[in-house]
């Protein structure tokens, strides 16, 4: 008897986490569904500093929908030409840089139309923009491949949630840097990022590896100190406070802020 509800209680809770996960799997593809559609509903309808909010959103975003996608390279191939006929007017001008931005952060696709502004555009931010996004577009392949990633998705999360905390895992510093770059663009994220953000900084205080290692750290600090400066005031003033001579620990110093 002990035996067969030993079992039955097994089957019972394998059930339960294939159901929890059906339905964050569910409830994840509608909210990602939704942010797909109003994105391309305002990419298609927007103009200016609307627009140029829109597009940067998608850049931060880590998204490659192939239907988005082809909204946002119609938006730019209609701004690429009225770029040529108006080359005066910096409104179109800032939402084309935008607009390039988002198109190479989706997908390595917009290759040839990048290099294509890098060769012919009579802008010089244009061509700027472009030369400085082409060597980039692997990396952001790479950084979508991991923000998509729903390991550590639950629902009713802000679906930025996960792909911070996605980033922040990563072994490669600079995945983790762009996440904390952007938590900041978007005004803060939720406590459970900071949680995240404050384990790395506690693990990683004495074992600074390199000057990339100490930028990423670096800016956890900076951003721990802004945005939950009360949660993170013991391990902050740990820091503040560390009587180390290590060169990298005095340099990581310079950014608590409490």
């Amino acid at each position: 008897m002990k035996r067969v509800n030993w079992f039955l209680c097994s089957v019972l809770f394998i059930l339960s986490c294939v159901a929890q996960a059906q339905a964050a799997t569910s409830d994840l593809s509608s909210r990602l569904q939704a942010e797909l559609d109003t994105y391309k509903q305002e990419i298609a309808t927007l103009r200016g500093e609307a627009l140029i909010k829109s597009a940067d959103l998608i850049t931060g975003s880590g998204l490659s929908d192939p239907a988005l996608y082809s909204v946002v390279e119609a938006k730019t191939k209609s701004l690429i030409s009225e770029h040529e006929a108006k080359p005066k007017d910096n409104v179109v001008a800032d939402e084309l840089n935008s607009l390039i931005r988002a198109l190479g952060s989706m997908s390595k696709n917009s290759r040839d139309l990048i290099i294509g502004l890098v060769e012919s555009s009579s802008s010089r931010g244009i061509r700027n923009r472009a030369h400085r996004l082409h060597p980039k577009l692997d990396w952001f392949a790479q950084r979508n491949n991991i923000m998509q990633k729903a390991d550590s998705y639950q629902p009713g999360q802000d679906l930025m949630t996960h792909r911070y905390l996605n980033l922040l895992a990563d072994s490669d510093y600079t995945f983790g840097r762009w996440a904390l770059e952007e938590l900041d663009r978007r005004g803060g994220a939720e406590p459970i990022v900071y949680k995240k953000m404050g384990e790395i900084l506690a693990r990683d205080k004495f074992a600074i590896k390199n000057a990339v290692h100490l930028d990423y750290l670096a800016w956890i600090c900076k951003l721990l100190s802004r945005y939950d400066a009360t949660n993170s005031a013991e391990l902050l003033k740990s820091i503040q406070n560390d009587p180390s001579k290590d060169k990298y620990m005095k340099k990581l110093k310079k950014y608590v802020k409490i």
